[in-house]
């Protein structure tokens, strides 16, 4: 565990999860240090879902979100969805706004980078400033309104860990093929 400044044990399953999220998006960060635009928008496979340049401008793919199995898709577009389709969402629902944009995205590495970042830190903070993390996440949720805010803290770490995992190793099959 990194988190070396936190006393335990601790009552709070605030503080647990978050704690836990950051080593997951830090450990993420680290992980995306040194990407380029090349390696960002590198597509392993034909028909690949990634971040296109479109005349409405940078607009991740979104084709059957059910296809089985799911398409391989890039690193940018793996960051779109964490950054913008996942905590952007997410703090729009959380804060009652609806009809958010969430297709556009940046062709630009450092820039999905630093997107991500500014996404998780938004999320992370509408997360801190719940009372309740046993309430019901409300009608904003749609089928899932009912289930409570650490249901859905559990949630958005399964996405952080999964696609951060996915993100490292199209990372190391980048590097084993391009040197």
């Amino acid at each position: 565990m990194t988190t070396a400044s936190s006393s335990r044990p601790t009552t709070s399953i605030s503080q647990v999860m978050l704690e836990s999220m950051d080593d997951m998006a830090a450990q993420l960060l680290s992980r995306l240090e040194g990407i380029g635009n090349e390696e960002y928008l590198w597509e392993p496979v034909a028909d690949v879902w990634t971040v296109r340049d479109t005349p409405d401008g940078p607009t991740a793919d979104l084709g059957d979100r059910a296809a089985d199995p799911a398409p391989v898709t890039t690193i940018a577009w793996r960051l779109w969805h964490l950054g913008s389709d996942c905590f952007d969402s997410y703090t729009a629902r959380f804060l009652g706004q609806a009809d958010v944009e969430l297709r556009s995205w940046t062709m630009d590495a450092a820039d999905a980078v630093a997107r991500f970042d500014a996404s998780w830190s938004n999320f992370r903070t509408v997360l801190a400033d719940a009372d309740d993390w046993f309430a019901e996440i409300g009608d904003a949720f749609g089928p899932w309104h009912r289930h409570c805010i650490a249901d859905f803290a559990m949630h958005a770490s399964n996405e952080l860990v999964h696609h951060g995992a996915e993100i490292a190793l199209l990372r190391d099959l980048y590097r084993a093929e391009h040197g």
